[in-house]
């Protein structure tokens, strides 16, 4: 069981009733009272100056950047993630997603779902990111 990353913040466990999680994400986010729930649309592989990179890896690190980057405009870090969805439209490497994850997220290991789509909104998104948040107030 991971212990809440801040005082009033989420707590995020792993139930031995089922399987470990398969990679470094929490089966559970228990969201308490007293927090502010932030909704993030999903984030694409943008940069901030709106250029958008051909590679998939490319865009990954920056939506996840993006999704992190709007976090912390509400005074709120990777800590505070309870949901992360991340949709892609080819494969990247595991090995790629976890270095990516580490370098931005840190310990942070938040219930996580990733899914392949055969498109997104416009034909050159190869990546959308989206996430839920609980700060406390």
């Amino acid at each position: 069981m991971l212990e809440p990353h801040t005082r009033g913040g989420p707590v995020f466990r792993n139930p031995t009733e089922v399987a470990p999680p398969l990679g470094h994400y929490s089966h559970l986010a228990i969201v308490p009272a007293g927090t502010r729930l932030l909704v993030l649309a999903g984030q694409t592989g943008h940069a901030p100056d709106g250029s958008l990179p051909e590679s998939a890896d490319a865009q990954y690190r920056n939506a996840l950047a993006n999704v992190l980057a709007i976090l912390a405009s509400e005074g709120a870090g990777p800590e505070h993630i309870v949901k992360l969805n991340s949709w892609l439209t080819e494969p990247l490497s595991r090995e790629s997603m976890r270095a990516v994850r580490l370098d931005l997220l840190g310990s942070a290991a938040p219930p996580a779902t990733l899914g392949y789509l055969s498109g997104l909104a416009l034909p050159m998104l190869k990546v959308e990111i989206e996430a839920w948040a609980a700060v406390p107030v």
